[in-house]
C-alpha cells in the first residue's frame, strides 16, 4: 500500500537526486520521464538517446521519473508571480536558459511547430540562474502551469529556486534579443506514463 508518507519520502528523494548535479541528477530523470511518456525529445542527439537508454536500464532513475510526474498530477497551478508568492521569493519571472550547440536548428525547428513537450524540465524563479545555463535560447512561462518547488522538497539547493515542471507548452511569441531568442511558453497540459 502507497501511504502519503511514503509519497513524501519518494518526491523527497527525487528531488535531492535531481538537485545532484545536472548531468548526474536532472537529467537522467528527464530521460527516464521521456521513456515512461513515450514523449521523444524535442532534437536529436546522440547523448539525448544514450541517457534514454541508461535511465530505462536504472530502476532508481525510473522510479524517480514516476514519483515526480505523480506529484506533478496534484501540483498547484500558478502564474509566475503566484509561484513566487508561493515560495517567498520576489520574482514574477520563470523560465530556463540553453546554450548553444549543434541542435540549435533542430530547436529552432520545434518551436515552428507551435508546442514543444517536455514531460519533466527544470525551471528557475532567477533569471540569472536560468541564464547561468545559457542565453542563447531563453524559454519563459507565462500564466499558470504546475510545478514542484525541487528546494523546498528537498531541503537542499535553495539559492536556484528550481521549480521542477512538466508537460506540453504552447509556444506564443518567439523573439530576437541581442544573444538569441526569447520564447515565450504557456502551459497546455500533463504529459502522463503510457500503459
Amino acid at each position: 500500500m502507497v501511504t502519503m508518507e511514503s509519497k513524501d519520502d519518494a518526491l523527497r528523494d527525487a528531488c535531492a537526486a535531481w538537485q545532484d548535479g545536472r548531468d548526474g541528477g536532472s537529467s537522467p530523470i528527464r530521460a527516464a520521464a521521456r521513456v515512461l511518456t513515450g514523449t521523444p525529445h524535442y532534437f536529436q542527439a546522440d547523448f539525448i538517446t544514450k541517457y534514454e537508454l541508461e535511465a530505462a536500464a536504472s530502476e532508481a532513475t525510473m522510479s524517480r521519473a514516476a514519483a515526480l510526474l505523480d506529484a506533478l498530477e496534484s501540483a498547484p497551478h500558478h502564474d509566475p508571480a503566484g509561484w513566487a508568492a508561493a515560495t517567498g521569493f520576489e520574482s514574477t519571472w520563470v523560465g530556463r536558459g540553453l546554450k548553444s550547440g549543434d541542435q540549435d536548428a533542430q530547436i529552432v525547428a520545434a518551436l515552428g511547430t507551435g508546442s514543444i513537450t517536455m514531460p519533466l524540465w527544470g525551471l528557475s524563479l532567477d533569471r540569472d540562474v536560468a541564464l547561468s545555463f545559457g542565453d542563447a535560447f531563453l524559454f519563459e512561462l507565462t500564466g499558470p502551469f504546475p510545478a514542484i518547488a525541487a528546494w523546498q522538497a528537498s531541503s537542499i539547493k535553495d539559492n536556484e529556486r528550481e521549480l521542477i515542471a512538466g508537460g506540453r507548452y504552447a509556444v506564443t511569441a518567439v523573439n530576437e534579443s541581442a544573444t538569441g531568442l526569447v520564447v515565450k511558453l504557456q502551459f497546455v497540459e500533463l504529459v502522463l506514463p503510457v500503459g
